[in-house]
């Protein structure tokens, strides 16, 4: 079992130096190299705005088109766990941590938004094998649409006027409608209930330009760490780092226990729930201009932890469910 957990966590540590090495770059840009706070704007604005909407749309424009035989119990756990602590976290912002509501809502989200999109899949195949395939899939089609909606909901309405009225809600919903990533998921879906193939011309350069969004957020965590530092609120990101890595894959567990789920579906979701902070909430940070510091330090903490709490996970899960 020693051998095991050591070689799981060298390879974890093999695919997590590529994103340091990214955010690494970001941090040399803006402290060595001349690159201000503008530049680092302007290219999360472009992340957020073009290079993300750009790869949702391609992921979910097949959404209703390829086989998928999951069972969607998955989506009920992992879903169900992630809305249930989105909202504990909120509390946990605001009323113990005295955060802002716009700062409650994204320190919400990076309680449950895992780096699935980079991590998770190739991850999950090359230490669970190609039997987790369908699990990972079918929460990575859904991630996008159920997670985002969520969370711009809860952090359009935290910037108005925070009571709960047919105004207020009319106004947040129109105002959620208007982002990029919501439009970009929502029409992502709409295609794909076509069942039509996006024509090469328009899905090329779609592909070349969405498969930027990594690259660009990670250089622009980065610069930000360069800009706030790991010092500027470290304790929160301590709070937060634990939720995500320690409660949430609890939570998971615990949800797809109650329902039955089997053991190849609970291993999948429970494995999603170990991952670390998506680099999409820091481009929500910047977006909303709230709780940048706090997530760019949850983010490194994260990554840097989960190459122990992987491993571990895996083993311990593996030993007392095995998938065959």
């Amino acid at each position: 079992m020693e051998l095991e957990l050591l070689s799981q966590f060298l390879f974890q540590f093999e695919r997590s130096s590529p994103l340091f090495l990214l955010i690494f770059l970001g941090f040399a840009l803006a402290k060595w190299f001349g690159f201000s706070k503008a530049a680092g704007n302007i290219l999360a604005r472009f992340a957020f705005n073009i290079a993300l909407p750009a790869m949702l749309f391609r992921l979910l424009s097949d959404l209703f088109t390829k086989e998928n035989h999951a069972d969607l119990r998955l989506l009920l756990a992992y879903f169900g766990a992630c809305i249930i602590l989105f909202f504990i976290g909120r509390f946990v912002a605001k009323r113990v941590l005295s955060m802002p509501p716009v700062d409650s809502a994204i320190f919400g989200t990076g309680c449950v938004f895992s780096n699935n999109g980079l991590l998770g899949l190739p991850l999950a195949i090359a230490m669970l094998g190609e039997i987790v395939t369908p699990s990972i899939s079918a929460v990575l089609s859904m991630n996008a649409m159920i997670l985002w909606t969520l969370v711009s909901i809860a952090v359009e309405f935290a910037q108005q006027t925070g009571h709960l009225t047919v105004k207020s809600f009319l106004k947040t919903l129109l105002t959620v409608f208007k982002n990029p990533l919501i439009i970009s998921i929502f029409s992502g879906v709409l295609w794909s209930c076509t069942g039509l193939k996006i024509p090469y011309v328009i899905d090329e350069p779609l592909r070349l330009i969405g498969n930027s969004a990594t690259a660009i957020s990670l250089i622009v965590v980065g610069m930000g760490l360069a800009e706030y530092g790991l010092g500027s609120g470290i304790r929160k990101s301590i709070v937060l780092s634990g939720i995500k890595l320690f409660v949430h894959p609890a939570l998971i567990f615990c949800l797809a226990w109650l329902i039955g789920l089997g053991p190849v579906e609970t291993t999948a979701v429970v494995f999603l729930g170990c991952l670390p902070i998506g680099v999409n909430v820091y481009l929500m940070c910047k977006q909303f201009h709230a709780a940048a510091d706090i997530i760019a330090n949850a983010m490194i903490i994260t990554t840097v932890m989960c190459s122990f709490t992987i491993p571990l996970a895996v083993t311990v899960l593996r030993h007392f469910f095995p998938m065959t």
